[in-house]
């Protein structure tokens, strides 16, 4: 737990969203460290023993992080951590990501598997929609690494944190985050296949707006960038 806090340097201004806290073995340290901790628990028998547990800066709010307004609970500039459940990482990273205005940074635990796919740069094996999806609006590592035997009971697989620290302005323009995302859907729906392969079928002058960006459509999907697929996208969507 000290290495985790080590990175995360919790200050005593610091307001935190914390996902998932369980038996509260991060909320604890952490709110000795911080301004204010608000934790999301879904298990009603742990938030009720939680609340007689923790000091007066933290509050206990007992609810679905999928569900619940988490942009409500803290104000602009907050932190988040939290321990992901491996069978809804994928849904909670996009609504942590969905909070990148008013979040300052996020430090979540998940499957290492899973943060390697957020962290991964361009043309690795790795690199898919939700790394071009973080890496628009943060900068991304995995700063630390977990053997399953790290924990009790042990899971089947190695966990890892992932950090992200949100920017302040996008790498890219792309107001149409849900269109977006639908796109990058279409784009990596078969990763063995060539970008024009994946896109054709659904954009007609494709070739024609690839030439435009210089963009080769023998391309392999996850080899483009943020701000590549950004600009494809906002053409194909003007045309």
């Amino acid at each position: 737990m000290e290495r985790l806090l080590g990175v995360v340097d919790p200050g005593a201004e610091d307001v935190f969203l914390e996902i998932g806290p369980g038996g509260g073995a991060l909320t604890v340290p952490l709110a000795e460290r911080a301004g204010r901790v608000v934790a999301v628990e879904i298990d009603a028998r742990l938030a009720e023993r939680l609340r007689g547990t923790v000091g007066e800066n933290v509050e206990i709010v007992h609810g679905d992080a999928l569900e619940i307004d988490l942009g409500a609970l803290v104000p602009e500039g907050s932190r988040l951590v939290g321990n992901l459940p491996y069978y809804v990482s994928s849904p909670l990273l996009r609504r942590i990501l969905g909070l990148h205005g008013s979040l300052r940074d996020a430090h979540v635990m998940l499957q290492e598997e899973v943060g390697r796919r957020v962290a991964s740069p361009p043309g690795s094996k790795s690199y898919g929609i939700l790394s071009v999806l973080f890496g628009l609006w943060a900068e991304v590592d995995l700063p630390l690494r977990f053997p399953p035997e790290a924990f009790r009971p042990p899971p089947k697989v190695s966990s890892a944190l992932l950090r992200a620290r949100f920017l302040a302005e996008p790498r890219a323009d792309v107001p149409d985050l849900e269109g977006f995302e639908a796109f990058l859907k279409q784009a990596f729906a078969r990763r063995r296949r060539t970008l024009e392969n994946n896109l054709q079928d659904s954009y007609p002058k494709l070739k024609d707006y690839l030439r435009l960006l210089n963009l080769e459509g023998s391309r392999r999907p996850e080899t483009l960038g943020v701000v590549d697929f950004a600009a494809l996208w906002q053409v194909l969507k003007a045309g």
